[in-house]
């Protein structure tokens, strides 16, 4: 008996926890630019100001949220590629990374 009640109390508590941290998509668009960033090797202001502004129209045509209240799943696909993010206690992690078959007209 001691089991279960200790196994739901950290149950909540973890829950708890996944509910305050769970990451909004403003944050998802602040990580994947960061992400642009490093990938673009952008240092100054001015190149970080494009490739941020770029970032987010991309995001914004592309990213689909689903939001689980403790977790969020994101759903990037791009031209040819498709990858899930993980949103959990303010990170985020790929956890899915495949080819798309292009199909051609």
């Amino acid at each position: 008996m001691k089991g279960i009640i200790f196994s739901t109390v950290i149950l909540l508590i973890v829950s708890l926890i996944g509910f305050s941290t769970n990451p909004s998509y403003e944050d998802y668009k602040e990580w994947n630019k960061t992400q642009d960033y490093e990938e673009m090797g952008a240092s100054t202001q001015i190149e970080k100001s494009v490739v941020g502004f770029v970032s987010d129209l991309v995001a914004d045509s592309t990213v689909v949220r689903e939001d689980y209240k403790v977790l969020s799943l994101y759903t990037v696909e791009n031209d040819g590629s498709s990858y899930k993010v993980l949103g959990i206690f303010n990170n985020f992690f790929v956890i899915d990374n495949e080819e798309v078959p292009v199909i051609e007209q």
